[in-house]
This record gives structure tokens, C-alpha cells and sequence, in this order.
């Protein structure tokens, strides 16, 4: 009798395996590879979702259950995506319902629910005066109570991605009688998620390419099958018109364009010039959108409707029909690896996926990842040079490294230098703007003890919290970065000598922003970091009203540094450009690199000359040196060599085991025991593999919400030994006694 093969979704570890069941004469039909179905599982016979990966004939069915019914009409999954399954749980060390579940996102299982939980203020005096008081201690409950004051009753999954909370934390303002939440029919808020192109717009001009575009273009649209290439070009070199060219070439012969960008922030420009260039057929995947927004685009590729699919990494998990181009925008950036379980890098997902479609890969960057140029020099990739502005007249900016040791004692203070002030000064008289690029966001980096020197440290991770200023009350609070804990400025205690006096040290976006106010009364300001693009659609009104010259300064984090064109832009400044490459990180010196490097191409993008002010109290670092010059290819040899001295990437694989446990002695005492299994099973492996193994060693962030961590690190020749390793560990440590994460 026919039977269905099928994974749950949400399996654990001890049910993540295929199992059968019949399929009733009734949904004989309609059961596909792909399709989602409930099933009953378990004693109780609880209904279950699953996903079905294929079929059997069974001859003896007489334990066999039946599947209860389809959950949607149409599959959710195509075969290629099935077929990846395995493979992807075992690159990336997670279990094949984890896979499934980034394959079919929860919203596309939810997606006909008709009713939803809505929040809203309880009791609004209270909730007031907790904000006057500084009275909340989660960073979480105040974004949620602001929100409700601005925005009256929401349904909880709005409100939760507009400020970007976990639905968990709604309990402590529940607890507090503060909010109610009610379950009722769910609105109909779906609305167009992009404007309508005007036909005069720059978005649908066509542009003159020069000979290196138009040989790129050659040599990516007349390849056929899988093939990867990378598009190095300096910033404003026309990376993107190469793009739009070779996904109109490739939406012309049917096929499906994925185009992947590392940040939400691009999306809305990228999608503006896919729209105004190759027309309505595009969809858009990313966490800002509503759930029935999500969906209908998810749809909308499903069936083939949509020919360009624009998104962060999560997009490169889309439904494809046929797929025959994938686009990788600034390819050297660190968000298109996941930071959370299971942790995939979607530039690697992205070439399974192509090569299993016989699609090409276009990487490009104008600071290449030091493993993708490597491969290109070696030849895995073909290298497609782009080495001057497409615009007709525009140059790579001058660039300026500013000696802040000397600024300070010439009185200009740590925040900005006289040269940049006179650059600025220059700027705005010729009606031109300036771009501020800070990384680190809040009103200061941390309070430091005026009495032993110790910065102000969260009660639940071992890191500095951040002073931000309360939007309300002008008070100042403290908040952690990485649990969300906060406490008033005033009410912080030093967690070595008990005292109370503080001073502030370093600056973040908040406070820039306040001294720009006093030194420029008359310039509008406009800040793009996290703290300000909480809300949806914020990212692209700051984007669209710099663009439109609402306001002559923008300051930001690395939002405001990658792929944006501002034409009237002709100043930059790089501030504290030194927290840049202080990093524990092997790729910390090519993020500084290309971070400094994207934020300077910001400038002189047009016909107007562009200069970069780089701020550091180091300015000979050879780091600074290269980036001041843009010379991607002199950095690339230092840091190769480098590389190549200590065995990292690309010349050996690295993984990293990491224990997380809340007691301080006993993680001592097992991630020994650990350091130990290890260490004898490498020495029964094969000396081809060249195992080394490190540690164990407290992170760089050794308490993280309330639990301590250890780490133990492994080289190989390559990734597939690494991962039989932490296979192996997998199955022979119980996840209960040993809470481990890994990652290659």
C-alpha cells in the first residue's frame, strides 16, 4: 500500500527521523512530495505538522497510522528543496526538522488562521508613570509600552516585529496588570509593500555601461549551467547596473533571479531598481513584513509568479520554480552567516542550491571576503574586475586620516576633528550633505567607577552596558546590549567597589546626534541605527528623505555604510574608526577593512568631488593606511599571509564548540572532560586530516545571560572532517548535562 515518508516539524533530536504513514484513498490525490500534512503522533495521537520527503510501498501496514489530513493545497516544499534536507543538517549540524522549518517558516503553516491576540494598555497611569520613574528593568518592556502609548491596541506579532521584542517578554508587563491581551478576528492589513515607480524616475533610466561592465555582462549572461563569479569593483563602480543587466537577460529566458543583500536596509532600493527596471515581477522576503505579507510573497515565488526574489539570507530558503541566476550583494558581509541555532551561511546554501539548478553565482563586493578573493585568484571562481566609477566624471573621494590624539590637544574634543568640522562647513554652504558613521549606537559606549576604573557591568553578561537616553523623560539609562537588561544611569552601583560616582566613556549615535543639534541648529539631522529603524517601513523613510535632501547629515552604524547611493553627498566621516578593528574575530581586520571601506565610498558619487575624513588615534595602522587609499589587493596580501602563518581560513577549516552552563565551577569541570574525549578521539584519525584542537578557553564574552561560557577550538583540511567530529560529540554528550553549540 502506498505510504508517505515524512520529517515533524519541531522534532527534537529523538524524533528527528522519517517516518511512515498511509495515505487514505481520500487524500490519494493530493498527498505530493512536499506537501504539508498533519499526522497523529505519539501515544495520545496528538496531531502533528509534517512535511512529506517521499514515498514507499509498504507491504505489512497493520501498525501503520494514516495521515489526518492536508494542511495546504499546494506543496511547501519542491524536490531540490527536499533533496537538501540531509545534506544541510549534516554542513550545519543541526536536525533535519531545523532545516524544514527554515525551508516552510511558521507563517506559511499559520498563514489561514482567522483570528489573532491583540495587546493593549490595561492600565495607562501605570504604564506612564513606570516610564517617568525608570521603574522597568527589561529594555523590552519599554519599547512595548512606548509602542502601545504611540499606537493604541495591536496584534501581538505586529507589535513584536515593529520593535523587534520576543513575544516571551509581554509576560512581565502582563504580571504587572500593565497590558491585556484578547484573542479575536484578524484584521485585513495587507496593503502594496513598495510604491509605484514613476516612469521619470532614476530608478528606471537606463545608463551607459563602459567596457568593464559591458565585458562582465558578456561573460556572466553567455555562460550556461553552474558556474561562480566575482564582481570586484571599487565603490560606485556600477556593480548593481551589472546586476540589473544580467537579471534581465536571465528573466527574459524564463528564469527565476535570486538577488540576496545583507541588510533589510538595502531591500527597499534594491527592490526600487528591480521594479523600475524589469517591472512588477518581484518578490520580497525579509522578517519586516506582516505574516500575510510574508506569505503572499512566499506564494507569489511558489508559483512561479515571481521572477526576482529580493531579501536578506533568509530569502535563499524561497520555494524556487527555476532558478538560473543568484546574486550576492556585498558578498564579504558577516549577516549573511546566522548567528543563532541552526547557524547556516547563506552564501554557501545559495551555491548548493545553484548548482543543483544549473544556475550561475554573481558575488559582488568592492572588498571581497579574503576566502572568496582567495578562490578567485586560484581560480575556483572567474574574477570580473570593475576598477573605476561608472559615473562619467566621478572619482574615488580623497581620503584624510585625522590624528585624534593631536585634535584633542588642539581642543577640538573626541567627537569631530577641526578638519572634518571645516569640511562640513564647506558642505552645507554649497547645499551638499555629510554622512556621520559612528558604530556604536546609544548615548555612550559605558560608564566607567570613578573610583577603581571599572566600566558598569550587566548583572546577567560579562560586558559593558550602554548609556542611551529615554526618548521620554530625557533621563539617561543604562541597557545591555545582549540580554536587554537596563537600569537608570542613577541608580547603577560598581559591581567591584561598591560606588556610586560614574563618568561617561566614549560616545554612540544618541550623543552625536545631541552635540550635531548645538553645533548645527539650522542643519537637519536624520539617525539610522537599530534604535531608530524599530518601527516598519523606518529604514526606508530615512533612506528616501536623505535621498531627497529633507536633511543635510545622517549619522549611523553599519546601516548607513553598505550599497546606498546619495548623489549629494560629499562628505564622510569615520568616527572612533579604532573600536573597528579591535576584535577577537579572525575576520576582524577585513570587517574593519570593508566597513571603512563601504562607508567612504558613500562620497562623490556623482559629479561632485567627495572627501573621507578617517578620525582614529592610530592613523599608521597599515589597516587605516590601505583603507585611506582603497587598496583592497595590498590589505588582501597582508591578511593572506597572515592567514597562512597561523592555519586559518582559507588554508584549514575552523570549527567552535562552545558550553554554555549557569554554574561557574562545573563548566570547569566538564568542558575538561570535553577537552579530554576530544583529544583522544583525534588521536585515533587519519594524519591526512591534520587535526589540531585548542582550549578549552573563557569567550570573549564569558557571562552571557546569567550562564558562563567555555570554548574549545578545532582545525582540519577541511569542513566535512570538522563536522564528523562534532557529529560524533553530538552523539555521545547528553544535550541535557552538556548544553553545547557548534560552528564552522
Amino acid at each position: 500500500m502506498r505510504c508517505a515518508s515524512v520529517l515533524l516539524r519541531g522534532a527534537v533530536r529523538q524524533t528527528d527521523k522519517y517516518y511512515s504513514y498511509l495515505i487514505p484513498d481520500e487524500l490519494m490525490d493530493k498527498v505530493s512530495l512536499g506537501s504539508l500534512v498533519k499526522v497523529p503522533f505519539g501515544a495520545g495521537n496528538k496531531l502533528r505538522s509534517a512535511v512529506v520527503a517521499g514515498f514507499a510501498d509498504e507491504s505489512d501496514v497493520s501498525k501503520l497510522k494514516s495521515i489526518a489530513m492536508i494542511a495546504d493545497e499546494q506543496p511547501v516544499m519542491t524536490k531540490e528543496q527536499t533533496d537538501l534536507i540531509v545534506p544541510l543538517s549534516v554542513r550545519f549540524n543541526c536536525t533535519k526538522s531545523d532545516v524544514t522549518e527554515l525551508f516552510v517558516p511558521a507563517f506559511v503553516e499559520g498563514h489561514k488562521a482567522a483570528q489573532c491576540d491583540y495587546v493593549e494598555i490595561k492600565d495607562r497611569a501605570g504604564v506612564e508613570e513606570a516610564l517617568k520613574n525608570n521603574t522597568f528593568r527589561s529594555v523590552n518592556h519599554i519599547k512595548a509600552s512606548m509602542y502601545l502609548l504611540d499606537n493604541g491596541k495591536t496584534d501581538k506579532k505586529t507589535l513584536c516585529a515593529d520593535t523587534g521584542i520576543p513575544p516571551a517578554s509581554l509576560k512581565g508587563l502582563i504580571d504587572r496588570d500593565l497590558i491585556k491581551i484578547t484573542r479575536d478576528k484578524a484584521a485585513d492589513s495587507y496593503s502594496p509593500i513598495h510604491e509605484e515607480i514613476p516612469d521619470d524616475s532614476k530608478y528606471t533610466r537606463e545608463y551607459e555601461l563602459n567596457g568593464d561592465q559591458k565585458n562582465a555582462i558578456k561573460r556572466i549572461t553567455e555562460t550556461d549551467g553552474f558556474k561562480m563569479f566575482l564582481l570586484y569593483g571599487v565603490t560606485g563602480s556600477g556593480k548593481t547596473e551589472v546586476f540589473l543587466n544580467c537579471a534581465s537577460d536571465c528573466t527574459s529566458k524564463g528564469g527565476q533571479v535570486l538577488y540576496l543583500v545583507p541588510e533589510i536596509a538595502l531591500t527597499p532600493q534594491t527592490v526600487m531598481w528591480i521594479k523600475g527596471r524589469l517591472g512588477s515581477g518581484c518578490a520580497v522576503l525579509h522578517s519586516k513584513l506582516t505574516d500575510k505579507q510574508r506569505y503572499e510573497q512566499w506564494d507569489m515565488i511558489r508559483k512561479g509568479i515571481a521572477r526576482v526574489i529580493v531579501g536578506p539570507r533568509s530569502a535563499v530558503f524561497a520555494p524556487f520554480e527555476n532558478l538560473k541566476l543568484v546574486i550576492i550583494d556585498e558578498e564579504h558581509d558577516g549577516s549573511y552567516k546566522a548567528e543563532s541555532h541552526p547557524r547556516y551561511n547563506a552564501k554557501t546554501i545559495a551555491m548548493m542550491r545553484a548548482k543543483n539548478n544549473g544556475a550561475r553565482v554573481v558575488m559582488g563586493s568592492a572588498t571581497p571576503a579574503v576566502e572568496s578573493f582567495y578562490a578567485a585568484q586560484n581560480g575556483y571562481y572567474e574574477l570580473l574586475r570593475l576598477p573605476s566609477r561608472a559615473a562619467a566624471g566621478a572619482a574615488l573621494p580623497k581620503v584624510y586620516p585625522v590624528d585624534m590624539k593631536e585634535q584633542i590637544k588642539m581642543g577640538s574634543g573626541e567627537l569631530l576633528s577641526l578638519p572634518l568640522r571645516n569640511a562640513m562647513a564647506r558642505a552645507f554652504s554649497d547645499k551638499k550633505q555629510v554622512i556621520l558613521f559612528l558604530n556604536r549606537r546609544g548615548y555612550s559606549r559605558t560608564l566607567v567607577c570613578n573610583t577603581c576604573g571599572e566600566t558598569a557591568q550587566c548583572v546577567n553578561c560579562s560586558v559593558g552596558m550602554t548609556l542611551h537616553n529615554n526618548p521620554r523623560q530625557g533621563t539617561r539609562l543604562l541597557i545591555c546590549h545582549y540580554c536587554g537588561y537596563t537600569i537608570p544611569a542613577d541608580k547603577i552601583e560598581c559591581a567591584v567597589c561598591g560606588g556610586d560616582k560614574f563618568s561617561r566613556a566614549g560616545f554612540g549615535t544618541q550623543q552625536l546626534e545631541e552635540e550635531l543639534h548645538k553645533l548645527y541648529p539650522n542643519e537637519q539631522i536624520l539617525r539610522m541605527d537599530q534604535d531608530t529603524t524599530q518601527k516598519r517601513g523606518a529604514v526606508s523613510d530615512i533612506v528616501s528623505d536623505f535621498a531627497e535632501g529633507k536633511a543635510s547629515i545622517l549619522i549611523g552604524t553599519q546601516m548607513i555604510a553598505k550599497g546606498h547611493d546619495f548623489p549629494n553627498c560629499t562628505v564622510v566621516g569615520i568616527l572612533s574608526a579604532d573600536l573597528m578593528i579591535n576584535s577577537a574575530n579572525i575576520h576582524g581586520s577585513e570587517r574593519a577593512f570593508a566597513l571603512i571601506t563601504q562607508a567612504a565610498g558613500r562620497a562623490g558619487r556623482s559629479d561632485f568631488p567627495g572627501e573621507v575624513y578617517i578620525q582614529s588615534y592610530n592613523p599608521e595602522d597599515p589597516l587605516f593606511v590601505n583603507a585611506a587609499s582603497q587598496n583592497y589587493e595590498e590589505f588582501y596580501k597582508t591578511e593572506i599571509k597572515f592567514r597562512e602563518n597561523l592555519n586559518l581560513p582559507p588554508f584549514k577549516a575552523l570549527g567552535e564548540i562552545t558550553l554554555s552552563l549557569a554554574d561557574d565551577r562545573e563548566l570547569q569541570i566538564k568542558s575538561a572532560i570535553l577537552k579530554k574525549y576530544i583529544d583522544d578521539f583525534l588521536s585515533y584519525q587519519d594524519d591526512k586530516y591534520e587535526f589540531e584542537c585548542y582550549g578549552p578557553v573563557p569567550d570573549v564574552i564569558y557571562e552571557l545571560r546569567g550562564k558562563f561560557r567555555h570554548c574549545i577550538t578545532v582545525k582540519a583540511k577541511n569542513i566535512s572532517a570538522i563536522n564528523a567530529v562534532f557529529r560524533q560529540i553530538m552523539e555521545d554528550f547528553d544535550p541535557k548535562e552538556y548544553p553545547l553549540s557548534f560552528d564552522i
